[in-house]
This record gives C-alpha cells, structure tokens and sequence, in this order.
C-alpha cells in the first residue's frame, strides 16, 4: 500500500471513543467523525463506563433486597400471641367492612392489622374465624378475605336491614305487651301518683301541656291515667299509709 494512501487511514489516536458515562454530546462525537471522513454507515456504538457498570450493579442489589423484603413478610397467624389489641378501636373509615375486624396494633412490615371476627362452623361448634391480616393502607384483601365466607358489600346491607326491622318489630311488640298489661300499666299509674304525692303537685298538673310533652317523650306509649283514676289511687295510698 502506498504511503498516500496510509496517510488518509485516520491513526488510532485521532480517533474519540464515546462512552455511557460521558459528559460529550452524541451530536457532536457524530461530527467529529465526518470531519475525520469517518461518519458511520450503521449505528454509534455506545460502549459502557465503568461507572454506569457499577450504577447498575448498584441497583439490581437494591432491587433484590426490596424483593427479597417482600418475600420474606412475616405470617402475622404464625405470632398470633405477639400482636396487641386496640381495645375498642374506632374504624379508620366509613368502609363496611369494619363491623367484621378486630384491630391490633401496626408492626414494621403493616401498617395495619386486622383479626377476622366473622362465625364459622367448625368441629367444636360455632367459633371466630380468628385470620390474621396485614396491609399498608389498602383494605382490597380484607375484602377478599370476607369475600371466602360470602359476605359482600351488597350481602352486608341487606343484612343490616334486616337486622333494623327486626329490631323494630321487636320493640313494637314489647311496646304493645306494656301498653295491654293490666299489671304493668297499673304498676306505672301509681308510681305517676306517687310523685304527684310526694310533690304535693296537684292533679291539674296532669292536663298542662309542657308536661303531658314531657311524659310523652319518656315513653310515646303511656297514657296518663284521668283525673278520676288518679283520686282513687291517691285515696288508696293514703289508706294504705294510715294502715
């Protein structure tokens, strides 16, 4: 080869390696290439610092300690007897499911720890379910948890609707067994008249209307006795006083 045509083959030393970590603009290590004759006919090839190298390294390692804390969360049913109760804790939120869980206080690894109060039939009968769970804030597995004994949020309402009309009709039963007892309206009369006696409150008090609201809001059911039923109560505790 002829000495000419040497000297147009660009010696090793005028040539420029770009790397990751440099601080060099592509653009410009492109035009330094052309105006050596040397613009590539492919793509630049990026050639790794040792300091992306070691970046690299540096962050797969915190990945794998991350996933590695993961993997390694603690079963809270496995330490059962280390968790703490909050007794008679208030629901962080308005969510539904709070009626069914018992709080405990937070660890390291959750932010919040529940004990599953739901029935469940097993071989000594009827018992608390008693699954432990944690979670940072989200209550997505609770649900699912009480999803496992079939209660939803659609199961929970209709639920507590029943259990609000049977309260209802419960109290209007024991309210209409009151008001039909001979013995307990009775018994309620003459504890009326003895406050009237004791007082010495006179039977016109009876037919004010402040008081007549008042007892109403005591109890809607009781019906103030009349006036001629209250001088014969009267008339027998004195009787039974002088005896």
């Amino acid at each position: 080869m002829s000495s000419e045509k040497l000297a147009e083959i660009p010696q090793p030393e005028n040539l420029e390696i770009l790397t990751c970590g440099s601080k060099r603009p592509r653009q410009r290590v492109c035009k330094l290439l052309k105006q050596q004759n040397l613009a590539p006919n492919g793509p630049l090839i990026e050639l790794e610092s040792d300091t992306d190298s070691t970046n690299n390294q540096y962050k797969t390692g915190k990945n794998n300690k991350k996933r590695n804390k993961v993997l390694t969360k603690t079963d809270l049913n496995k330490i059962a007897d280390q968790l703490v109760l909050i007794p008679n804790a208030k629901p962080p939120g308005q969510s539904w499911i709070w009626s069914y869980f018992e709080q405990y206080e937070p660890t390291e690894q959750y932010r919040r720890i529940v004990k599953c109060l739901v029935q469940v039939q097993r071989k000594n009968g009827v018992e608390p379910c008693s699954h432990f769970m944690g979670s940072d804030n989200s209550t997505g597995n609770f649900i699912v948890h009480l999803s496992t004994h079939r209660i939803t949020e659609e199961s929970h309402r209709r639920r507590m609707s029943e259990i609000r009309n049977n309260n209802q009709l419960s109290q209007t039963r024991i309210d209409e067994i009151i008001q039909n007892n001979p013995d307990i309206k009775n018994s309620r009369d003459r504890k009326f008249v003895g406050i009237l006696i004791k007082d010495n409150r006179p039977i016109s008090i009876c037919n004010d209307e402040g008081f007549v609201e008042f007892i109403h809001e005591l109890d809607p059911n009781y019906q103030i006795p009349s006036d001629k039923t209250i001088q014969q109560l009267i008339a027998e505790s004195y009787n039974q006083i002088k005896v």
